[in-house]
């Protein structure tokens, strides 16, 4: 019996353990023409698309972008990445004080801006 308790502990501790971690949002759009507001609940953001305009709220932690022709202002959090393939984007981004997303580009013709 006191073999069975400490391989049921074994096996559900680290379950119950993965329930008390939060979350990590992640937050989907695709689409072309499209003119949105986004929440992305201090989480990732994808997208995916053509020649759209966004705004995107809630303390992002990355943007990951593949598309051409969007036009996206994003608020970031102190800690937060920014990732670009295609052409002819412009991101304009906020984030607290000083801080300055890392970020990645591939394309032409992406431009990607503190937002004034």
């Amino acid at each position: 019996m006191h073999d069975f308790r400490k391989l049921a502990v074994m096996i559900l501790a680290p379950i119950a353990a993965s329930w008390a971690l939060p979350a990590q949002a992640q937050t989907e759009f695709s689409g072309a023409g499209e003119n949105s507001e986004i929440d992305c609940n201090g989480g990732t953001v994808q997208v995916e698309g053509a020649s759209n305009t966004l705004t995107i709220r809630g303390a992002c932690t990355g943007l990951n972008l593949t598309g051409a022709g969007n036009r996206i202002v994003i608020d970031l959090a102190t800690k937060s990445t920014i990732q670009v393939e295609g052409a002819d984007n412009q991101i304009r981004w906020r984030a607290p004080g000083e801080a300055r997303p890392r970020i990645s580009m591939t394309g032409a013709g992406n431009r990607i801006m503190r937002e004034k």
